[in-house]
């Protein structure tokens, strides 16, 4: 009797003869059967859809801020200003997590536009550049939080940099975290962080997260169709700019 090893092969269950003490057959072709059939299912973690601000998100694939992005989530997570942040909220629960590491990056980070600060119209400073020059715009305050949240155990998986526009200041940059199993948002200018229906002010136009990134459209009512249609080309989704 020939003794055999179970495996998969495109999800189905297969046999292959083991060899006998001193035998050769490497070339012993696999004996498939066609039941039992074992289904194997992977499923990818990604992160979830940031469907906030009253848009719907869609995969946006390979984007411009790609590159930037990458640099800047994987830097200064170590740094020991962005841990003793981090330690500072030992103990608090998520929620609570959120708003001390707001508020500390909010009393030792000042508001300044790229170029008054780096000469350039737009740049995305590491976490530990701005705690060296004690200023940022937006997204430099939102990757240091990024980069805090982090090292205070947050899942990367549940952080996104969101690139849009706020109705008083225009472009604006703004970080959404998941926390509790709901969306919020943290603002440089808010004092707390606020849930996307408290921040109405902010219309996102392309959100950067784990591995991925979304382009922000927002649905029309059925009412509403054949006149979109018309202007659109029959586009169901209308990208903010």
């Amino acid at each position: 009797m020939r003794r055999y090893v179970l495996g998969m092969i495109a999800g189905v269950l297969v046999a292959a003869p083991t060899l006998a003490q001193g035998a050769s057959d490497p070339l012993a072709p696999l004996m498939v059967f066609d039941r039992p059939t074992v289904t194997v299912i992977a499923r990818g973690y990604r992160p979830a859809s940031p469907d906030v601000f009253q848009t719907l998100a869609i995969d946006a694939g390979v984007t411009v801020y790609d590159a930037r992005w990458r640099r800047v989530s994987a830097a200064d997570l170590g740094d020991p200003r962005v841990v003793a942040i981090a330690a500072a909220t030992a103990g608090l629960d998520p929620v609570a997590k959120l708003g001390a590491i707001h508020a500390a990056v909010r009393r030792q980070i000042a508001w300044r536009r790229d170029l008054d600060g780096y000469r350039v119209s737009d740049y995305w400073a590491q976490a530990g550049e701005t705690l060296d020059r004690g200023y940022g715009d937006s997204e430099d305050i939102a990757i240091l939080k990024m980069q805090a949240l982090k090292a205070a155990g947050f899942s990367p998986r549940d952080i996104y940099l969101s690139v849009g526009r706020d109705s008083a200041r225009g472009a604006d940059t703004l970080l959404l975290v998941r926390a509790g199993g709901r969306f919020y948002a943290l603002d440089d200018r808010a004092e707390r962080p606020l849930t996307p229906e408290q921040h109405a002010r902010f219309v996102p136009i392309i959100t950067l997260g784990k591995g991925s990134a979304w382009l922000h459209g927002k649905r029309y009512a059925r009412a509403n169709w054949a006149r979109h249609a018309r202007s659109s080309a029959g586009s169901i989704l209308s990208l903010h700019r």
